[in-house]
């Protein structure tokens, strides 16, 4: 079985002279990654770590990140990334939790010293082409044969887990996606995503594949920068979450004939709402756009809208991506029938092997071969997708299990609404109340009286928001998810007020 450094060193041996990445003023080739990974793997090496070590790689997105990457893997390592603003203390707890024999930290993260890992596990901190040597917790277990990856969930709902990937997991997925995007040496992207989550990590890999140019942009304080990257370094693909999307349409000068060479844009990390697809569709009438579900559990991908079925499948997440297989299981067992809603199962070859040192969670979440999402949909005729929501999102109002992205898509179809979150949080007589949570549009004040009065025109009584609660942005994670938990702490706080309805 090929390993994935494996494939990669192919792709450095066809194309090295290439361009792999653009990062601030610099190119970097083929070439230069995988003698920049050679350099780390022997310093890895001296530095004791060994097959079945696991190694953090607390650092940006940057052609370091990547040569860091293919060190670990190429010493049959497993690379546990974070995000490079996680706090000191989460990085240290991750650390502890997986048993890191080795921390691999950018120069830009500032605000730590070797002294705060001292009661880690941790035998060495690499910074640049320094070596740090730690005390360490003596012999730490070795990870599985075959585990390349680990990634922690954003923890949107709860305490992160360990996705426990596989070398074959990465291979097959990225290969899937390869075939439904088409994607050759030819082709280029801005990465916008943080390479230490899935989508962002899928992005990575799928370029590294087949020999892409991948153009590296950390900040998205100014959009319009982006776009004159996308434009100047003639990029064919661009892949966003609907916040992403919300940001470029809202605060840029977003034209779709300043980006000749663009060829495709990806949704995925969520569902795009479909006022914010028809203002895409509308702009970029010429491009490709592919609407994509999936989990971390799954490595990247489950499903792909295809772009000519946009219309004709209007709110699918698509057909499963080569390789992967889907059922829809109701409360008791049964496999639905088509247009039967239950919880989403999936299996294939990139279904994680398991979370990390959780036996429990992952006998929850892994059942004879296939993979409990805990998303709610349908499948129709076709085996076309339909995902209601997440089972541990949706709402249990009185008699009545409410998807929030019903309500979130009639909120979203105000004109001064720019983001919005659903909610349940507790009531002593519906066990739910539906609390809602809006990011108004820059240019519009709009008041809670007023959008409460907007939903109850669209909405059935037993759908409508008992409150709103207007704030500047909606809280999201590092990779651009809406953290629901905090939107709950958000509502509770103002469901203790008296409260509003409209009639």
């Amino acid at each position: 079985m090929m390993r994935l450094e494996e494939v990669i060193a192919q792709t450095i041996e066809r194309w090295p002279n290439r361009t792999a990445i653009v990062h601030k003023d610099r190119s970097w080739t083929y070439a230069e990654v995988g003698a920049r990974a050679a350099e780390l793997k022997k310093k890895l090496s001296e530095a004791g770590f060994s097959e079945g070590d696991r190694a953090v790689l607390w650092m940006e997105n940057s052609a370091e990140y990547v040569a860091a990457y293919l060190a670990v893997m190429g010493l049959g390592g497993c690379v546990v990334a974070l995000h490079p603003q996680m706090s000191l203390s989460e990085v240290s707890r991750i650390i502890t939790h997986v048993g890191a024999a080795g921390l691999i930290v950018s120069p830009l993260i500032r605000a730590w010293t070797s002294g705060d890992f001292e009661s880690t596990c941790l035998r060495f901190i690499l910074r640049e082409d320094e070596t740090i040597r730690c005390r360490g917790a003596g012999e730490m277990e070795k990870s599985p044969a075959g585990l390349a990856q680990i990634i922690y969930t954003s923890g949107s709902t709860g305490r992160p887990k360990g996705v426990m990937l596989s070398h074959q997991n990465l291979i097959s997925n990225t290969r899937s996606i390869l075939a439904y995007l088409q994607l050759s040496s030819e082709d280029s992207i801005v990465a916008v995503l943080p390479f230490v989550y899935a989508y962002g990590n899928s992005v990575m890999l799928t370029h590294l594949f087949v020999g892409g140019k991948i153009v590296i942009e950390n900040s998205f304080v100014y959009p319009n920068l982006i776009l004159e990257r996308i434009s100047k370094e003639r990029v064919t693909g661009f892949s966003g979450v609907a916040s992403t999307y919300t940001l470029l349409l809202n605060q840029s000068n977003l034209k779709a004939d300043s980006f000749p060479a663009l060829r495709y844009l990806t949704n995925a990390g969520g569902p795009m709402p479909s006022g914010l697809l028809g203002r895409l569709r509308s702009l970029f009438s010429e491009k490709e756009i592919y609407l994509m579900y999936g989990q971390t559990e799954a490595t990247a991908r489950l499903t792909y809208l295809p772009p000519n079925a946009l219309f004709q499948k209007a709110g699918s997440a698509g057909r499963p991506v080569p390789g992967v297989a889907l059922k829809i299981v109701k409360e008791g067992g049964a496999v639905a029938r088509p247009g039967e809603v239950g919880e989403i199962y999936a299996s294939g070859e990139n279904i994680m092997q398991g979370y990390w040192n959780d036996p429990e969670a992952t006998a929850k979440a892994l059942e004879g071969g296939w993979l409990r999402t805990g998303d709610m949909g349908h499948l129709d005729e076709e085996g076309y997708l339909t995902i209601v929501g997440r089972n541990s999102e949706m709402i249990k109002s009185g008699a009545y299990r409410i998807s929030p992205v019903e309500i979130e898509e009639v909120l979203l179809r105000h004109p001064a609404v720019k983001e919005a979150g659903v909610v349940g949080v507790d009531d002593p007589i519906l066990g739910e109340a539906i609390c809602g949570v809006v990011a108004p549009k820059q240019e519009h004040q709009p008041t809670d009286m007023e959008l409460l009065a907007h939903c109850a025109r669209h909405l059935a009584p037993y759908k409508r928001p008992k409150v709103i609660c207007l704030v500047k942005e909606l809280p999201k994670s590092f990779s651009g998810k809406v953290l629901r938990q905090e939107l709950r702490e958000i509502s509770r706080t103002v469901f203790k007020s008296p409260v509003r309805t409209a009639h």
